[in-house]
């Protein structure tokens, strides 16, 4: 299908407010918050040996009831944007600026929201993180202040080291799952200070209940997603990926048996010729029919039928992923099938239309430039009219002064760091020399 340009209209950004160094940026966030925000970031930050890197944003997501978008940034720091009632009104860009922000003493690997977040009742507002090196944080986004609510370990028996999950996913109202090396923990919300109440490995040996005829998946669970089940059915499979290129499907949202498990590797290096080098992301249609599996440093995305295992119906091609940094992207019910929305190092968001409905190799509809850097998530809002963007990448602060604290990772439970040599080598040259694209913006279709 050959593909053609749209303008999707901004309606909203946060302008040049974090396109910078983590130093300059707390400067210009603190004119636009009150007293007491800044005197709390101050003491939280300061001395920070990451300082002159650029603050680039590395995630963003909607929040269910769709009135605010949560952020993670390379300061360490998670923020929420009430987006304003008048958005969809204005004739011109709105400035977005961070209702509340929440700084962890350690970089953040990942986040996930509470599956009922509503804006007007506050003890729904919930969201977890994963701070590197430290036990899974339950907060309120609404919150001033960055005191979690609720805690829980995730701790290797053996070394008593904590373990870093490098995926999360709400598998119901009081339950979570968190993915880790060769394995799924589930934890009760309620049992604060406490570890999982169910370890679940991806590995055969420890694994018994199989249907498939499995081979387990070792690696670290670096993707979830559960599959949509019709009403009055039973839960839908867990789908999880890992950095070592596997796909597991398990029963029961992950508590059940094995279904099956496979290797993408020659799916995408072989027949589809997209390549990758580890799951950052798996993704269900609507229907619960197919499975899409995103990787790193990926020209394209996964498309499989999982009525038949392993079956490879068809891959996404001319998405510009080659970084190690997770490129997120996101998916929606069109009219003549699921669209995929993918934005790439290049700045440019990708639309795949009609996607399932035919088979091997597909172009995409359209696309239009959102970013001047890579966009490191594309997020459709459940009314599919208003779309949110942000930006950024890991770069040298300047020619010649690399900081030599710069070996932080978002994956401290492996040796894969996502926002290291890859994601810099894509245009840190040109970073030394222009003002970096670090923003987030909401766009209306």
């Amino acid at each position: 299908m050959e593909s053609n340009t749209r303008s999707p209209r901004l309606l909203a950004s946060t302008g040049d407010t974090y396109s910078c160094t983590i130093a300059e940026s707390r400067t210009r966030e603190s004119n636009l918050e009150d007293g007491t925000a800044e005197l709390e970031t101050v003491a939280v930050r300061s001395g920070s040996e990451e300082d002159i890197e650029a603050n680039y944003f590395k995630s963003a997501q909607w929040t269910p009831d769709g009135t605010t978008l949560l952020t993670s940034s390379a300061d360490n720091t998670i923020r929420t944007f009430v987006l304003p009632p008048t958005l969809l009104d204005s004739s011109s860009p709105q400035p977005l600026t961070p209702y509340a922000s929440h700084t962890l003493p350690t970089p953040i690997n990942c986040l996930t929201l509470y599956p009922y977040f509503t804006l007007s009742d506050p003890s729904t507002t919930l969201y977890l993180s994963t701070p590197s090196s430290l036990p899974i944080r339950l907060l309120n986004a609404l919150n001033p202040l960055s005191t979690p609510l609720a805690t829980y370990n995730l701790i290797s028996p053996t070394t008593e080291a904590y373990h870093t999950p490098a995926s999360l996913l709400w598998s119901s109202q009081n339950y979570f799952l968190a993915g880790t090396d060769c394995l799924i923990a589930h934890f009760d919300v309620s049992r604060s200070g406490q570890g999982p109440v169910t370890r679940l490995p991806t590995i055969p040996s420890k694994r018994h209940k199989m249907k498939g005829g499995g081979v387990g998946m070792r690696g670290i669970v670096s993707a979830m997603s559960q599959q949509p089940s019709p009403e009055n059915a039973d839960v839908g499979m867990l789908a999880a990926g890992t950095w070592t290129r596997w796909v597991g499907l398990y029963d029961m949202g992950g508590l059940g048996g094995t279904v099956a498990t496979w290797s993408i590797a020659e799916a995408a290096d072989a027949d589809a010729g997209i390549g990758g080098t580890g799951v950052t992301e798996t993704k269900w249609s609507a229907c619960g029919r197919y499975l899409f599996v995103v990787e790193r440093r990926s020209k394209g995305i996964l498309v499989y039928d999982v009525r038949v295992t392993g079956k490879l119906v068809s891959w996404l091609v001319g998405r510009e992923a080659d970084t190690n940094q997770r490129l997120g992207v996101d998916l929606f019910p069109g009219e003549n099938g699921t669209e995929v929305w993918a934005g790439g190092v290049d700045g440019v968001v990708k639309v795949w239309e009609g996607v399932g409905m035919t088979e091997g190799a597909l172009e995409r509809s359209w696309e239009w430039r959102a970013h001047d850097d890579p966009v490191s998530s594309t997020v459709v809002h459940s009314s599919g009219t208003v779309v949110a963007t942000c930006s950024g990448q890991r770069s040298a602060p300047s020619i010649g002064n690399i900081s030599e604290g710069s070996e932080d990772s978002d994956e401290n439970s492996s040796d894969e760091d996502e926002d290291d040599e890859a994601s810099t080598s894509t245009c840190s040259s040109s970073l030394s020399f222009r003002t970096p694209d670090n923003s987030i913006k909401v766009w209306s279709l």
